[in-house]
């Protein structure tokens, strides 16, 4: 049991060995049999990306100021997200 590592590494080794072993054709030949290469575009699943319109800038300011400023915005979001996680326990 003292050398079972060498036992292991020679079965890995002989593994290895057969998983080459094959005719490999010659890179150098030109008649060699090459597997066919299928074009497939990076763009295949491209999605547009849709902007929203912006809103018209008295209307924006006009419901910053309704909600308390720009403080008053990140407090209604953050308890939008504490409803969420209301709802999902």
């Amino acid at each position: 049991m003292k050398h079972a590592h060498w036992f292991l590494l020679a079965v890995f080794a002989a593994g290895n060995a057969v998983a080459q072993a094959g005719k490999r054709p010659d890179p150098a030949d030109p008649n060699a049999k090459a597997p066919a290469q299928i074009y497939r575009s990076a763009f295949e699943d491209y999605r547009n990306l849709d902007e929203a319109k912006p809103a018209a800038w008295r209307d924006a300011n006009n419901a910053a100021a309704r909600v308390g400023g720009h403080i008053g915005i990140l407090r209604e979001q953050a308890a939008r997200e504490r409803a969420k996680q209301g709802e999902r326990k």
